[in-house]
């Protein structure tokens, strides 16, 4: 699923299909729920859901009445069976189960020029494999159409865990992709990343202060604060969560206020003294968050956070927050040449000077933010939620180079070359000083036999 998940970004242009109908008594029940993921556990938004369903219905429809397409050269009618999960071509089945390798390139035949995009299918048979070599016109249509078949091969209750599918992508254009996206540092981090945990976006923050302006409602004296990347999932790198710190008794607001009703005169000169006044901190409150590292999918992201009342059964919100990360607390940690580093520094320079804002990817020092936090308890005479306060924070994120599984292996590969070739030297370093010594031993051993012979003849 690693290469379904990072293909997902490319197919959110894909065209809506219309409805498709299909008749229950012709219908397996295998094919009535190929069209949702309601029934599979994914990592997907719902609407990355949506729109892979529509890509799998509209491919599936085509599919199931035949559709004529470039196979190995010729053009040639291809089906999927009543299940979907045989391919049918030259009277010849296909079963997706035995995929053992999928491999896309660019075909530079002159005779391909109208179907450049290639996808070449394995199959691993008990005879041997077999391959369907697929050309398409557009690249859009050539990774949907491989999408469906990965989709439709992990649906096959037969399929074998171990059995997995190899993906191989062509060299150059994944050189030429890289090249674009090390010019563009806004295309980089607006692509979404699925796998957070590893290929996420990382921000380091620390909490500075909570200022307390309202009195809060709560349940308890002892609160913390929350952040999540995807709210509710707490794994790592997608949650923090700092210590305990008790609330003062001075804004700890006892007695429910929507008790208490007031007369419209007085809320209206509470409110003509609060907008002449400014905003009176009651209290600050410290928390132990200090360089906490996330990772967000992409760039802009929003964080979402919440002051906790803690229990030991029922904990509850008391005040809720977001933190927008941007584009322009991010800095760029990617490798570069000695002239575009000396550029970004001129143009840093230049924004200082003019008091602009820090370009993208040139930031070098934490920003500092001030997030408004707002209560949770919304009272009958408030429709909306109030201000209690303001969190103080600062916020640095940083984007690196993206290695390749290929580069990845190589560079595991030379290290166990260079740990066996060292792990070799030393060995014969040590059988050759045995070798010396023996041959010292053996040769001291002659010269004294040697020697006693002579005393005798003498």
């Amino acid at each position: 699923m690693d290469f379904l998940v990072s293909l997902l970004g490319f197919c959110t242009d894909a065209q809506k299909a219309g409805k498709i109908v299909i008749n229950d008594d012709d219908a397996s029940e295998m094919q009535l729920n190929a069209f949702e993921f309601r029934d599979y556990r994914t990592n997907l938004e719902p609407r990355k859901e949506k729109v892979l369903e529509r890509v799998v219905n509209q491919w599936c429809a085509m599919l199931v009445k035949g559709k004529t397409m470039k196979i190995n050269d010729f053009e040639e009618k291809v089906y999927l069976d009543k299940d979907m999960l045989n391919i049918e071509y030259s009277g010849e089945l296909f079963p997706l189960k035995a995929i053992s390798k999928m491999e896309m390139f660019k075909d530079t035949d002159d005779m391909m020029m109208d179907v450049p995009w290639g996808l070449d299918i394995t199959f691993a048979f008990l005879k041997g494999d077999s391959s369907l070599r697929f050309n398409f016109t557009q690249e859009r249509h050539r990774l949907n159409f491989a999408l469906t078949v990965r989709i439709l091969r992990t649906r096959d209750p037969t399929l074998d865990p171990g059995n997995e599918c190899e993906i191989i992508t062509n060299a150059e254009e994944d050189e030429e992709e890289e090249d674009e996206d090390k010019k563009k540092f806004g295309k980089v981090v607006a692509g979404e990343r699925f796998n957070v945990e590893a290929e996420g976006i990382p921000i380091v923050f620390s909490v500075s202060e909570v200022k307390i302006i309202k009195k809060l409602v709560s349940t308890s004296r002892h609160t913390y604060l929350e952040f999540f990347i995807r709210y509710p999932r707490q794994d790592k790198f997608l949650y923090a969560k700092s210590g305990t710190t008790h609330i003062p008794q001075t804004v700890l607001q006892l007695e429910d206020a929507s008790k208490h009703k007031k007369k419209k005169e007085e809320e209206e000169d509470d409110d003509k003294k609060k907008s002449e006044k400014a905003e009176e901190v009651l209290c600050t409150m410290k928390f132990d968050l200090k360089n906490v590292k996330l990772k967000v999918p992409k760039v802009p992201h929003t964080v979402f956070g919440r002051l906790m009342a803690k229990d030991d059964y029922f904990p509850t919100a008391i005040a809720t927050f977001e933190v927008e990360i941007k584009k322009s607390h991010l800095q760029d940690r990617r490798q570069a040449d000695a002239a575009e580093l000396e550029r970004r520094a001129k143009a840093a320079k230049k924004n200082r000077k003019k008091g602009k804002e820090v370009g993208e990817g040139m930031r070098t020092e934490p920003e500092s933010l001030s997030i408004p936090v707002m209560s949770s308890w919304k009272f009958h005479d408030d429709e909306e939620s109030s201000k209690v306060g303001t969190l103080n924070l600062y916020l640095l994120g940083y984007v690196l180079d993206k290695e390749k599984p290929k580069q990845e292996k190589k560079k595991k590969e030379e290290e166990e070359e260079e740990g066996q070739e060292e792990d070799e030297e030393a060995e014969g370093s040590e059988g050759g000083e045995d070798e010396q010594e023996e041959a010292e031993e053996g040769s001291a051993e002659g010269s004294g036999a040697g020697s006693e012979e002579e005393e005798e003849e003498e």
